[in-house]
């Protein structure tokens, strides 16, 4: 019989406030990483930046390849930018 592996509680946060320049290989970086630890939480911080900012980032997200390796999104509407993705193992 074939044991899984333990899912991690771990939570892994990216911080792209101020706007780094390899912003979209820094995002599929780090959900890569999750998706190797089994991670529950990635949490993208994109604090103050402008609507445009927010809007490469879901972009990169949304792409068909980045969108299969996590199971939800989640948005803040009020306060400081951020966006979480949440996996199901």
């Amino acid at each position: 019989m074939i044991t899984p592996e333990p899912v991690s509680n771990m939570r892994l946060k990216l911080n792209v406030y101020p706007v780094i320049p390899d912003m979209e290989e820094k995002i599929v970086e780090i959900i890569k990483e999750a998706v190797d630890n089994r991670a529950r939480l990635v949490e993208i911080a994109y604090g103050e930046a402008s609507d445009h900012i927010k809007k490469r980032i879901l972009n990169c997200l949304n792409k068909k390849e980045v969108r299969s390796l996590y199971s939800r999104m989640e948005k803040t509407d009020k306060g400081w930018g951020r966006i979480y993705l949440h996996f199901r193992w």
